[in-house]
C-alpha cells in the first residue's frame, strides 16, 4: 500500500480541478490511509482559501489613485535625456577606466624606452648575450674582434708553439 499514495495526484492538479473519477479514487484511498487523508483535506482547504481570496476585490484609496496619477503626469511632462547622456551614465565609468589604462600603458612605453639601450634590446630580442660563443664567432663586431684577423690569430698560435720547442 506504500506505493499507492495519492499525493502525486494532488500535486499534479488543484483539488477543485480533479475529475469525478479522480475524486472517487482519492476519497476511497484516503479512507484507508491517514497520511493521504490529511493531504487531501489540506488540498481541499487550500483550494477553498485561494478561491475565497481570488473572489475578494480591494478598492484603492483615493490618496493612492492621486499619487499614481501625479507620478504618471510628471513622467510624461519631464523631458527625456538625450541618448548620449543616458549612455554615458550607464558606461561612463567603464570608458574612463579604459582610457586611464591606455594612458598609463602609453606612459610606461615611452618612460621605459631609451635610445641608448639598443644593445639591451637586441640582446633581449635575439636571446644571446655578447659573451655567448655563437655571438663571438658569428657576429662581426669590431669591439669584440679588437681588429685582429684570422691570420694574425693563427700566426700567434704557431709562434707560441715554436717558442716552446715543439
Amino acid at each position: 500500500m506504500r506505493d499507492d499514495h495519492i499525493i502525486k495526484m494532488l500535486e499534479a492538479s488543484a483539488a477543485d480541478r480533479l475529475s469525478e473519477a479522480e475524486t472517487a479514487i482519492i476519497e476511497s484511498h484516503a479512507a484507508r490511509c491517514p497520511e493521504c487523508e490529511r493531504a487531501y483535506k489540506a488540498a481541499r482547504i487550500s483550494a477553498a482559501l485561494v478561491r475565497a481570496r481570488a473572489s475578494e476585490t480591494v478598492e484603492a484609496t483615493p490618496f493612492f489613485k492621486t499619487r499614481v496619477m501625479a507620478a504618471l503626469k510628471e513622467r510624461q511632462t519631464s523631458p527625456e535625456l538625450p541618448a548620449l547622456v543616458r549612455m554615458w551614465k550607464a558606461a561612463g565609468s567603464l570608458v574612463s577606466v579604459m582610457a586611464a589604462m591606455v594612458l598609463i600603458l602609453i606612459g610606461l612605453t615611452f618612460y621605459t624606452y631609451s635610445p641608448d639601450s639598443q644593445a639591451d634590446i637586441s640582446e633581449l630580442t635575439t636571446g644571446q648575450s655578447i659573451y655567448a660563443p655563437e655571438y663571438i664567432l658569428f657576429e662581426e663586431d669590431e669591439a669584440v674582434n679588437d681588429g685582429l684577423q684570422y691570420d694574425e690569430v693563427l700566426a700567434t698560435f704557431y709562434e707560441a708553439g715554436d717558442a716552446d720547442g715543439q
